[in-house]
């Protein structure tokens, strides 16, 4: 196969000033007086290195700040490179930040048509595509609206059907799938996996690990810039994992006694984490509000999770899964912010997690939370294998997720 992008050498470097002149007279006065400050150095990327051949899906993973999103800006041809070269071989469209490129005050149709004519096709061409991206992006009652209305469900819903309808050789994704509703990512995804049945190629960055298991054949783990390794997915995987692990540990190791003792006995499974954040307690209860640890199939439960804080802390992110006992992941559910979701945060307090309906086999299944900083960096604290149930078979029904404050707000945050 033939490749059709080419990485070689790639670093990527800017410049971070402080005290940043605001006119050209300042800029002077500060230049004469001595007083010019060239700021700082960030290197975004460190001497990258791969190729991709045509027809393959390469998944990108690491950390916020590692790298990816420069990485991809620079592969989209957004910026050039401060060392090294990129080759591409064949048209580039990438859905890399949401609604990036739209024009607000235009209409979704007038933005579609814009985007169409930058990538190069006719204003005959795009009013043939239109109608099946209008369909797709499921915008027909808000085509002629303009994008400032939009959510952000509908700027992703447009934005990634604009960019894989106009038929490139290779797409370039950022993030983007994480937002909507589970049906539209399930589409979304459907439609890719028809993008790399014609032989196409694509570029993945996500945290939701099983889109990269399912998705890529190859996955680069980026770390502070640079490329830790190119491997199939489960062994990038589980090389971002051990990165995880080894700055949580650095971290609690610079807290030394800062952190919470929490009381929490660890009777099975494991945990991990600096503490900064600490579950303390996970309740799981029946659809009468009693405490419980077993269950018929289909029945609905509320799981508590009880936290502390070593101190205010702006924001956190939140994950929650249903594992059977042999590491099946049944369901997982995850918040990037619980600032957004639920307002500030106290040093103690709940998070509610209700489930209408189980509908899961007979079996022991454990129930794993995390708290994280909402970058993703490391790990404030996490439940593995901790607090078990069992279902035992009875009915089946729908399996929704509804987060909510035990002070009674709340957001539908999945359903699946």
């Amino acid at each position: 196969m033939s490749v059709v992008l080419s990485v070689e050498s790639v670093s990527k470097r800017y410049r971070i000033q402080q005290n940043r002149p605001f006119t050209l007279k300042e800029s002077i006065i500060q230049r004469l007086t001595g007083r010019h400050n060239k700021g700082n150095t960030l290197w975004a990327l460190r001497d990258v290195n791969f190729s991709l051949e045509q027809g393959r899906s390469l998944g990108i993973i690491g950390h916020n700040g590692a790298g990816k999103s420069t990485l991809l800006r620079l592969l989209c041809g957004l910026g050039r490179p401060t060392t090294g070269s990129i080759q591409r071989n064949g048209h580039i469209s990438g859905v890399l930040e949401l609604g990036s490129g739209f024009q607000s005050e235009l209409t979704g149709r007038e933005n579609l048509m814009t985007g169409g004519l930058l990538n190069g096709l006719t204003k005959r061409q795009v009013l043939a595509k239109q109608p099946e991206i209008i369909a797709f992006a499921e915008l027909e009652e808000f085509i002629d609206q303009p994008v400032r209305t939009y959510s952000t469900g509908m700027y992703m819903r447009l934005a990634f059907a604009i960019a894989i309808h106009f038929d490139p050789e290779v797409l370039i994704i950022d993030e983007v799938l994480a937002v909507g509703d589970s049906r539209f990512q399930k589409k979304c995804m459907d439609r890719l996996a028809d993008f790399r049945s014609a032989g196409k190629t694509t570029i993945l960055t996500s945290h939701d690990m099983d889109q990269i298991r399912t998705f890529c054949d190859e996955v680069l783990v980026l770390e502070e810039g640079r490329v830790v390794m190119q491997e199939n997915p489960e062994s990038a995987i589980l090389c971002y994992n051990d990165l995880m692990r080894q700055r949580t540990e650095k971290r609690a190791s610079q807290l030394s006694g800062e952190t919470i003792q929490t009381k929490l006995i660890v009777k099975q499974g494991s945990r991990t984490g600096t503490q900064e954040a600490s579950i303390n307690n996970v309740r799981i209860y029946d659809e009468h509000g009693k405490p419980a640890n077993n269950f018929y199939s289909g029945e609905s439960l509320t799981i508590v999770l009880e936290y502390s804080l070593i101190k205010q802390l702006p924001d956190l992110a939140i994950i929650l899964g249903v594992y059977s006992d042999t590491n099946v992941k049944c369901f997982e559910t995850y918040i990037l912010s619980a600032y957004a979701t639920f307002g500030s945060l106290t040093v103690h307090g709940n998070f509610r997690c209700h489930l209408p309906a189980m509908p899961l086999l007979p079996g022991r299944y454990y129930i794993n939370v995390g708290l994280y900083p909402v970058d993703w960096s490391f790990i404030y604290d996490y439940h593995w294998d901790m607090h078990a149930m069992s279902i035992s078979s009875k009915k089946k029904g729908t399996f929704r997720c509804f987060w909510r404050s035990l002070s009674g707000a709340g957001v539908v945050f999945s359903s699946c």
